[in-house]
């Protein structure tokens, strides 16, 4: 079905990338997202040890257009980092405190990803997240975490044409995804009121049983439907199984796309033509990580309107925010002065926090 014959409600986009040296181009983004019937959405920001975070660029986002952003910041590991000037620096759990002082409204974790699990070291639940988790918990500070891949990632012949180019095929070096699987569930057992909504449906798409078995042992836990296409494709393997499980569950499901600037409407309808109609569609060709695949064909679930409404929107204003959060100037203006000092300490060129603060400065002459 035609994007615009889809229905018209309230959707938040909860999986939307924003970065970069084109500042202007969160408003291409939120144009590209409104055509495609989304009034809202929320940036995440990514960050893993070893690189800066891009948390700059996410504030001037969200305060250009403070009404429709929800801003997931990314952790700052320098924090962690031994060559690094301390006086410049917050614990991981300080970070929390001051990211939800600023006005952010969660954290986006990158951690949980294969690649980056074994570049960094560091398990999901090692001791060095032991305080942030802790203070996560105690502020109900919500997380959308990123934890796996799709199975056929640590398998040559079954992957998909379009993981090869980014490095995301996995052999006897890389976690397993058990073991992934392993460290993340401790970490739920430790600390059950985590606030949590999993990327990427928590890569459990095609095994909605253990899905089910997750959910319901983790009452706190939330699947997103940002694709990855695999997750699309294993629904339609039995489209009937996958119905059921998005009605039983339609409490504990969010939608996103995980949009961004440069991003396709074929992106939002595939997902919403998923969830909307019951038609057997062919999955679009214009998305680098949508195509070439093997796989072509998915059904839709067609669901009714009240589980749409949940899904769309109000799952995600109950676990975050009835609405975004409002900024804190003086502590955006004061982060992005630390995060200026920090990345000169580090030698990263061009200065990004330095740029949205001289941007800001401009537009609030």
């Amino acid at each position: 079905m035609e994007i615009e014959k889809l229905a018209s409600m309230a959707i938040i986009d909860c999986h939307t990338h924003f970065g970069g040296r084109d500042l202007d181009a969160i408003d291409t983004m939120l144009e590209k997202e409104a055509a495609g019937g989304i009034g809202e959405v929320a940036v995440l920001i990514t960050s893993f040890p070893g690189r800066a975070n891009a948390n700059a660029e996410g504030l001037y986002a969200k305060s250009r257009h403070p009404q429709k952003i929800w801003l997931f910041a990314g952790l700052d590991y320098s924090a962690v980092a031994r060559d690094v000037d301390h006086r410049l620096t917050y614990s991981l759990a300080a970070q929390v405190d001051r990211l939800a002082a600023i006005g952010c409204d969660g954290i986006k974790m990158l951690n949980g990803k294969p690649n980056y699990r074994k570049s960094s070291g560091i398990a999901l639940d090692s001791v060095i997240y032991d305080e942030y988790l802790a203070r996560l918990e105690e502020r109900g500070f919500p997380v959308l975490w990123h934890v796996n891949d799709p199975e056929e990632f640590w398998d040559p012949d079954a992957a998909p044409e379009w993981a090869r180019g980014p490095g995301w095929l996995y052999d006897e070096t890389f976690p397993t995804k058990e073991s992934i699987y392993e460290e993340c569930e401790r970490v739920l057992e430790k600390r059950p009121n985590l606030k949590i909504i999993f990327a990427h449906f928590y890569f459990l798409s095609d095994d909605l049983p253990r899905a089910a078995a997750f959910l319901d042992r983790y009452p706190n836990v939330h699947f997103d439907l940002a694709p990855g296409i695999e997750m699309l494709h294993n629904f339609a393997k039995r489209p009937d199984e996958a119905r059921e499980f998005f009605l039983n569950y339609q409490d504990r499901i969010v939608f996103g796309t995980d949009f961004s600037p440069e991003g396709l409407q074929s992106r939002i309808w595939v997902v919403r033509n998923f969830l909307e109609t019951d038609e057997e569609f062919h999955v679009p060709t214009d998305d680098s990580l949508f195509w070439p695949d093997h796989r072509t064909m998915i059904r839709g679930i067609a669901l009714p309107h009240d589980a749409l409404k949940k899904i769309y929107a109000d799952n995600f204003r109950r676990i975050v925010s009835p609405a975004p959060r409002p900024l804190d100037r003086g502590r955006v203006i004061e982060e992005l002065n630390r995060l200026t000092a920090l990345h000169d300490a580090l030698g990263y060129s061009p200065n990004a926090p330095r740029r949205v603060a001289m941007r800001l400065a401009e537009e609030s002459v």
